[in-house]
């Protein structure tokens, strides 16, 4: 496995993306968010609470995505979870197929640039 630092801008759109993705599956809290992030990454994409609450904290304000609370099995500390609205469905279907093209071409000229080495 290579451990590479990936960039703080080029972060955040990757960590947006794969926000939106998980909570298109299931509704989820912060912390499960995190987690989930850093297992389907294989630990490669590890995301802290400096980086997570205010990319979750721009989407509900973009009204993309939109918070509720809710205690586990009506016991304990509630949790606030995160959910998709059909404004963020519209925009997540729209960055994924930006996030897909852009890569296309990022492959294509990265690719390029090894056959001239």
């Amino acid at each position: 496995m290579i451990d590479i630092n990936i960039r703080k801008e080029l972060k955040s759109g990757v960590v947006e993306l794969a926000i939106l993705s998980l909570l298109k599956e299931r509704d989820m809290y912060g912390y499960e968010i995190s987690n989930e992030i850093d297992k389907r990454s294989s630990n490669r994409l590890n995301v802290k609470e400096g980086t997570l609450y205010p990319i979750l904290y721009r989407l509900e304000e973009k009204e993309v995505i939109e918070s509720y609370w809710k205690a586990l099995d009506g016991r304990g500390k509630p949790r606030k979870y995160y959910r998709v609205t059909s404004i963020g469905d519209r925009y997540f279907y729209s960055y994924k197929e930006e996030w897909f093209v852009v890569s296309n071409i990022m492959r294509d000229i990265l690719i390029g640039e090894e056959e001239e080495c």
